[in-house]
């Protein structure tokens, strides 16, 4: 048996069990992050956006305190995870003010979580050819949307920094399409729908900054970047149930 930040956890035997006040924490600001999404929508209130944000790096605290004895020998992943939440939360904010800098967090978050995947990745289930194929494969589809939408894009900085930006997260989508390939371990099958929904969600903002103020495509946009969100800050949960087995 084994005592928790939020209890004593009834342990069963090859899997990690977290305690009942763990989850419901974890639920509520899951959920959480839902209703200030939805009022951040609904309002335009900067505030809530932040709220939300604020919670879901929450969910990914809470987690790496509850599971963070099980995953000592993946020390590295877990801080590279909760620091690519931060920047997240923090790209979050500054978007509001300046895309570039929103963009420039965000794309050291996806740094930050293709690190994570690089680093969790066993040795023996490492290609750079395939990390490779998937992540030009990514970018192909990302370029042609950035050249072929009818996108209004003000200047060649503006043109240049996207252009990067769909690099840095077709490489980090593009690393977990490589890793699910490989190793269809828990954890890769959370990152896998987590980064594929980031990605979406960057592409379905692009189109509403630069073609147009379309609340459709911003509402899309919104509600699956903190889905994904909540899902990568999961990810700790999923890798300690693989160690616990």
């Amino acid at each position: 048996m084994s005592v928790g930040p939020f209890g004593n956890n009834n342990a069963v035997k090859g899997d990690l069990v977290i305690t009942k006040k763990q989850t419901v924490i974890n639920i509520i600001l899951s959920i959480a992050v839902m209703l200030f999404a939805s009022l951040y929508l609904i309002t335009d209130s900067l505030l809530a956006k932040a709220a939300a944000s604020v919670c879901f790096v929450s969910v990914g605290i809470i987690n790496f305190i509850s599971v963070k004895t099980k995953l000592k020998e993946h020390k590295a992943f877990s801080l590279l995870i909760l620091c690519g939440l931060i920047m997240a939360m923090s790209g979050d904010v500054a978007i509001n003010y300046s895309f570039i800098a929103g963009a420039v967090l965000f794309a050291v978050g996806h740094i930050l979580f293709f690190a994570a995947q690089y680093k969790l990745c066993r040795r023996e289930d490492r290609s750079l050819f395939r990390d490779i194929v998937c992540g030009i494969c990514l970018f192909a589809v990302n370029m042609a949307i950035l050249f072929f939408a009818p996108l209004q894009l003000r200047s060649a900085a503006t043109i240049i920094i996207c252009t990067i930006y769909a690099a840095i997260i077709s490489l980090m989508t593009g690393k977990a399409i490589s890793n699910f390939i490989a190793s269809r371990t828990p954890v890769f099958r959370l990152m896998l729908p987590g980064t594929v929904l980031f990605m979406l969600s960057d592409i379905l903002l692009v189109l509403y900054v630069f073609m147009g103020k379309i609340e459709a495509i911003h509402c899309i946009s919104i509600t699956l970047y903190y889905i994904s969100e909540i899902i990568i800050a999961d990810s700790y949960i999923a890798l300690a149930k693989e160690t616990a087995k």
